[in-house]
């Protein structure tokens, strides 16, 4: 018997190209792991039929995933509702939803185009946002649901070169607090999760070609490593099933480097 057996979340981002490397896809299979009916959204529907037979190959689907209804960018939010209207008909009401899209893009601070800020924005923040409100009034109606945002280490401490990316998950960091702060009443838990350095699409490259970065980044972290998906687990697990007396917050999961001053560049 899993911690989520019976509860169905919707997982926006939570794909990869190989069904698992990547934050969202690996929250995804740690809540299909506990029992949960899990539908990871993506714009490629080559990842999100990667991922949905990837979950399938050890937690079967009760009932068939129309990858179609799956597969779309998180800025459409006419698309997003029939995402959640077909879930409702086919697996039941959503319990969980986890917003884990983004985009990133390194710039001094200074040469950031307007629309690279643009995207980054409508991507990381304005489209979490509206994920909450669509999916957040069915939780309210219910009186029930945990929504988990992905927020990062950027939302806790500046970092050079992502300027737009810091401050699109800042926001998300402050959106998390204030949603929680309207709808905890309601029997709602809305919580954030904020990764430390864990190598994904977005930034391994960074990390293969400046190897003094990383090494600075280590020397900025007490656990002295880099993080792996599996250290996401138990925080995953723990943001889907607390009480509403567990709300606002954003959960560091960063080896300490949140809580020192070294600086990491």
């Amino acid at each position: 018997m899993g911690q989520l057996d019976g509860k169905v979340a919707l997982v926006i981002g939570g794909t990869a190209r190989d069904g698992f490397n990547a934050i969202g896809a690996a929250m995804a299979h740690f809540l299909a792991d506990e029992g949960a009916v899990v539908l990871p959204t993506s714009r490629s529907r080559e990842k999100v039929e990667a991922t949905v037979n990837a979950i399938a190959q050890r937690h079967p689907y009760p009932h068939p995933v129309d990858l179609n209804k799956l597969a779309f960018d998180a800025r459409d939010e006419s698309a997003l509702m029939t995402c959640c209207d077909w879930i409702e008909s086919e697996f039941g009401p959503i319990d969980i939803l986890v917003n884990a899209q983004g985009v990133l893009a390194r710039y001094n601070a200074e040469d950031i185009p307007p629309e690279v800020w643009e995207d980054i924005l409508t991507v990381n923040l304005l489209s979490v946002a509206r994920a909450c409100q669509i999916v957040g009034k069915r939780m309210i109606a219910r009186g029930r649901g945990h929504i988990i945002n992905v927020a990062s280490e950027t939302s806790l401490r500046a970092i050079p070169y992502v300027a737009a990316y810091g401050t699109s998950k800042g926001g998300v960091r402050a959106l998390t607090a204030q949603l929680a702060c309207e709808w905890a009443r309601y029997g709602l838990c809305v919580n954030a999760l904020a990764p430390g350095l864990i190598p994904t699409d977005l930034n391994r490259t960074v990390l293969e070609r400046e190897p003094e970065r990383l090494r600075r980044f280590l020397q900025a972290t007490p656990a002295n490593r880099i993080g792996v998906y599996e250290d996401l687990r138990a925080a995953t697990i723990f943001l889907a099933t607390c009480t509403n007396y567990v709300n606002g917050i954003t959960l560091p999961v960063d080896g300490g480097m949140s809580v020192v001053l070294f600086a990491a560049y």
